[in-house]
């Protein structure tokens, strides 16, 4: 739902969050409802600020219940070390915020309930959201760092299993609570239904990053006329599986494949790469394709 615009960025409640601030409603903690509100929106635009710093164009934020999503424009197709960087501004900025109030406590003697409870927030918010599982920003981080060594399907797959994991914690953690002292815990059993519920969105969604990287090279190549090349020297009988890995967001690829005497069979852009892979399939040779 969608609350406010903030310099040109829509602001969106989720239905997640939504819930959890009924939740606090009901209780009789409206103080501690605007005040998670804010920690959550503070952590967020610090995910927009880095973006925006970075060059990329922020749409919207939605607030969800232990951060929320900064919906960011080619941002999946951005490097592994924009996406490092976007991820690590939320926690940061929390663990800042959380440094601030804590300070004005001690120092200033400004100790009271509730901004002992908005260090807490703060602090909770960063150090929940370092989780190495999607769609946390500890998990982007990991799966930026994984993507670095493997395709980036793979990475996914990894770190929404270990979303998953922890989803199954929460819950065994929740039961264990109430079976030993008879009381349910809300935030743990709302977490792992987040998290296990967005993981498997991600698996969905990483399939297409692939076709919509390529896409955003090909036309930042027509539109720059140039952009910054890998060249790749190949034997003709490496598998395209293996090739494909190898592709980074912000680079163009062009392979001169070479037989096993080293001698010259042809060159492969990785346009045609891509294209060729339909015909032959990810392990075909990339031999193969200079006979098309």
């Amino acid at each position: 739902m969608r609350v406010a615009t903030i310099a040109g960025i829509d602001l969106i409640m989720s239905y997640w969050f939504i819930a959890m601030v009924l939740f606090f409603s009901l209780a009789g903690m409206v103080m501690k409802v605007l005040l998670v509100f804010s920690a959550v929106l503070w952590h967020e635009l610090a995910h927009a600020g880095a973006a925006m710093a970075l060059g990329f164009t922020v749409r919207e934020v939605e607030l969800l219940p232990f951060g929320g999503v900064a919906r960011i424009e080619g941002l999946g197709s951005a490097s592994s070390k924009s996406e490092i960087i976007i991820a690590a501004a939320g926690p940061i900025a929390s663990m800042v915020l959380a440094a601030i109030v804590y300070g004005s406590m001690f120092y200033l003697n400004l100790w009271t309930e509730m901004w002992d409870f908005y260090y807490k927030m703060n602090l909770m918010l960063a150090i929940f959201n370092m989780i190495p599982g999607l769609p946390l920003d500890g998990g982007r981080i990991f799966r930026a760092w994984l993507a670095l060594h493997m395709d980036y399907r793979r990475a996914t797959a990894i770190v929404a299993g270990i979303s998953k994991g922890v989803s199954i914690l929460l819950v065994g953690i929740g039961i264990f609570q109430y079976v030993s002292g008879s009381t349910v815990n809300i935030t743990f059993l709302v977490a792992a239904i987040f998290l296990y519920t967005t993981a498997k969105s991600e698996i969905k969604v990483a399939g297409f990053r692939t076709l919509r990287i390529m896409a955003q090279k090909k036309s930042l190549l027509r539109a720059r006329g140039m952009m910054p090349t890998t060249h790749l020297t190949v034997v003709e009988g490496v598998l395209l599986k293996d090739i494909v890995r190898l592709f980074r967001p912000d680079q163009y690829y062009v392979m001169l494949v070479v037989d096993t005497d080293c001698k010259v069979c042809g060159t492969l852009t990785e346009t045609e790469v891509w294209e060729g892979l339909p015909k032959k399939g990810l392990h075909a040779s990339i031999g193969e394709l200079i006979y098309l």
